[in-house]
C-alpha cells in the first residue's frame, strides 16, 4: 500500500511566535503532521495541498508568511544557493524579461545580512548562466518587508524564496500567501468609532483568541481552509467597540455582544454597520444587548453559545508602574469582576465551551506581575485551564511559555500587557 505524498508548507510566525504556535496547533487539519518548529517558522505536512493559501492566511492573526516548501534536505547555509538558483532557474525557464525575486530568512540569529549577501550574490550567478535575467529586492542584504513583496509583486510576476532553519536542517519554500497588512489596518484604524480608554484589542490578536478555541473550523472546511457560514456563534460579553464580533463576522461566524454601557454599544453597532458595508460579503449574524456580564442570565443568551472570546476590563490607563497598593486594588476589582462573569455564564452555556480571555499584567521593566490565584477562582466556577499548546508538541519540540497555562501578548515598550487564557466548561 503507497503511502499518500504530503504537501509540505512552512508558516512564519508572528512576533508572539508562542501565540502563532498556539493557533496553528488549534487549527491545522487534524491529519496534518508538524515537522519543526522554530522561534519564526512552522513547518507542517498536509494530506492535502491548499486550494486557496491566502484564504487560509486571512484567517490565521498570528501567520505572516505561508510557503510551499520545495526542498527539505539542505543542511548548510552554503547549500542555499545552488538550491534556489536551481528551483529558480526552473521555473522561470524561457522568461524573455527580467523577473524580481528575494530571498528570506528565519530563525537564523539576529544578524543573517552577511548570509544573504552570499547567496544573493551566488543566486545571481546562477541565474547568469541560466541566461536570466533578473534582479533580487533584498534593500541593505536583509529580508524585504511586506510592502515591498506586495509592490514589486513577487507573489505573482516574481518570487519570494524564504529559508527556515529548523532543528536539524534547512527547508526552503515559496511564498504563495502574505499577510495582508493593509486590511488588517482598514479594520483597526478605518472603523468610524475607536476608543483607546476600552484597550482595543488588535484584530490579529481576535483572530488568534477565537482560533485558539480549537472549534474554529468544521472538518470539510478545516482541509482547504475555506472561509464559509458557520452554524457556531461566539458571544463577547465585553464587547466594547466590537472587534471580537467583527473579526468573527469576518470568519464567517454569527457573533453576540454585549456591554454594560449602553453608548458604547452603539459606537459597537455603528462598527458592525460600517464592516457590513465595507465587506458585503460577510454571511454572519449579529446581535448586540446592554447588560452587566456578570448578571447575564438565560433570557439573556437564548442562543446555543458555541465559544466566548472576550476581553476583560485591564484597569485604569497608565503612563508608569503603578504603587504596588495600587496594582492589588485593581487586581482584586478584576478578580471580583471576572469570577462573576464565570459563576454567571457557567449555566448558560454547555459542557466543554471554549472561553477565550485576555487579562491585565503589568510589567516593571523585565519583572511581570500577574493576578494572583486567578486560575484557581475561575476553577471554582465550574471551569478547566486548558495547556494553549497541546502538551505533545510542547515536550517534542521543547517549546516553553509561562507556568500559568497562558499566553502573552505584550510590546517591549507596554506596562500593561494582556495575559490569555482558554477554559472550558466542565
Amino acid at each position: 500500500m503507497m503511502l499518500p505524498v504530503m504537501q509540505l508548507y512552512a508558516f512564519i510566525l508572528g512576533r508572539k511566535h508562542l501565540l502563532s504556535i498556539a493557533e496553528l496547533c488549534r487549527t491545522l487539519p487534524k491529519t496534518a503532521k508538524i515537522l519543526d518548529i522554530s522561534t519564526e517558522g512552522l513547518v507542517a505536512a498536509l494530506e492535502t495541498p491548499m486550494d486557496h493559501p491566502q484564504s487560509a492566511l486571512n484567517r490565521l492573526g498570528g501567520t505572516i508568511k505561508i510557503a510551499e516548501v520545495f526542498n527539505e534536505d539542505i543542511i548548510s547555509t552554503s547549500q542555499i544557493a545552488d538550491a534556489t538558483g536551481s528551483y529558480l532557474a526552473e521555473r522561470f525557464a524561457g522568461a524573455e524579461s527580467k523577473f524580481p525575486y528575494a530571498l528570506s530568512l528565519y530563525s537564523f540569529g539576529q544578524k543573517p545580512d552577511h548570509v544573504l549577501r552570499k547567496t544573493l550574490n551566488s543566486i545571481k550567478k546562477i541565474l547568469v548562466s541560466a541566461g536570466l535575467k533578473s534582479r533580487f529586492i533584498n534593500k541593505n542584504f536583509q529580508n524585504p518587508e511586506s510592502a515591498a513583496i506586495n509592490g514589486e509583486k513577487l507573489l505573482s510576476k516574481g518570487a519570494e524564496i524564504v529559508a527556515i532553519k529548523g532543528s536539524k536542517k534547512i527547508f526552503l519554500g515559496r511564498t504563495v500567501a502574505l499577510q495582508d497588512f493593509e486590511d488588517y489596518g482598514r479594520r483597526d484604524f478605518s472603523r468610524p468609532e475607536r476608543d483607546p480608554r476600552l484597550g482595543m484589542l488588535p484584530p490579529k490578536l481576535c483572530q488568534i483568541m477565537i482560533n485558539i478555541c480549537g472549534t474554529a473550523l468544521s472538518a470539510s472546511a478545516a482541509q482547504t481552509f475555506d472561509v464559509r457560514k458557520s452554524s457556531k456563534i461566539v458571544y463577547d460579553p465585553f464587547c466594547g467597540i466590537g472587534t471580537v464580533l467583527a473579526e468573527a463576522l469576518l470568519m464567517g461566524y454569527d457573533a453576540v455582544g454585549s456591554d454594560i454601557d449602553p453608548d458604547i454599544l452603539t459606537k459597537c453597532g455603528t462598527n458592525m454597520d460600517w464592516l457590513k458595508k465595507t465587506y458585503p460579503a460577510i454571511p454572519g449574524n449579529t446581535r448586540l444587548f446592554a447588560h452587566d456580564a456578570t448578571k447575564i442570565a438565560n433570557d439573556d443568551l437564548p442562543e446555543t453559545i458555541d465559544l466566548v472570546v472576550t476581553e476583560s476590563y485591564l484597569g485604569p490607563p497608565v503612563s508608569r508602574m503603578p504603587l504596588p497598593e495600587n496594582v492589588h486594588r485593581t487586581f482584586l476589582n478584576i478578580t471580583a469582576i471576572v469570577s462573576d462573569f464565570f459563576r454567571a455564564l457557567h449555566p448558560l452555556i454547555q459542557n466543554d465551551t471554549p472561553v477565550a480571555i485576555c487579562l491585565p499584567f503589568y510589567r516593571d521593566q523585565h519583572k511581570f506581575h500577574f493576578i494572583p490565584g486567578i486560575v484557581e477562582k475561575i476553577s471554582d466556577m465550574g471551569f478547566t485551564a486548558e495547556e494553549p499548546i497541546p502538551k505533545e508538541i510542547t515536550e517534542k519540540f521543547g517549546i516553553h511559555g509561562t507556568n500559568r497555562l497562558s499566553l502573552i501578548y505584550d510590546r517591549p515598550d507596554q506596562i500593561v500587557g494582556r495575559e490569555i487564557f482558554v477554559f472550558r466548561r466542565k
